[in-house]
């Protein structure tokens, strides 16, 4: 394969990886402090709190806005996709999202992100495409304002195509995923929750939809 074709493909892989593990992945100092935390979908207060103390366990407990079903919509991949377009400037790698992803997180203390998404790619003029579905999916965590996610099953599929030749890109994909990172800040002071999604050199607020 020609290496402007490897690097399309690479770079193809390695942007829908970001995005998948981008509500849980966040800096050295935030996984550091993930590995003192509960793995329970509560909050510090709550874990703090005296079991007597019923109002304060209550307040902890509605602090966890994310409990719900989203949607990442196409507008809020475009502002993803953008501030990855400026963070590769410099490669000349340029995406152009369609579709959204889906994003649930149980009371059970699980979650599931289903992304619909194709991206066209522009590699200094190679053209490609890739297309993810499936579900990454696992246990999560807010601790603060940080979500946390942990025990995580990667059964996403994505199919890539190079200067026209179709390939498979499922494996580096499972492989990228086998061990995500679980720190993420979120927001919850709008009418639904911000998530702060990392590009790996950047990091943007998405507003999550209701789905």
């Amino acid at each position: 394969m020609p290496l402007r074709a490897r690097l399309a493909l690479t770079g193809s892989i390695i942007a829908f990886a970001t995005l998948a593990l981008a509500g849980c992945t966040g800096s050295s100092e935030d996984a550091a402090a993930s590995d003192a935390a509960s793995d329970r979908p509560t909050s510090a207060a709550t874990e703090s709190a005296p079991a007597t103390d019923a109002a304060a366990t209550d307040d902890a407990e509605a602090s966890n806005c994310l409990v719900g079903d989203w949607v990442l919509t196409d507008d809020q991949m475009q502002a993803y996709y953008d501030q990855v377009n400026a963070d590769l400037a410099e490669y000349a790698i340029v995406y152009d999202p369609t579709g959204g992803s889906g994003l649930s997180f149980a009371e059970d203390g699980t979650y599931a992100y289903t992304p619909a998404l194709t991206l066209e790619v522009d590699i200094a003029g190679l053209p490609a495409q890739a297309t993810l579905g499936g579900t990454l999916s696992g246990q999560y965590a807010v601790d603060g304002e940080t979500l946390r996610t942990s025990n995580d099953t990667n059964e996403l599929s994505m199919d890539v195509t190079v200067d026209g030749t179709a390939m498979d890109g499922t494996a580096v994909t499972e492989q990228v995923l086998a061990s995500p990172i679980t720190s993420a800040p979120y927001d919850c002071s709008g009418d639904t929750p911000v998530i702060h999604f990392s590009t790996g050199a950047s990091s943007v607020p998405l507003t999550l939809a209701r789905g």
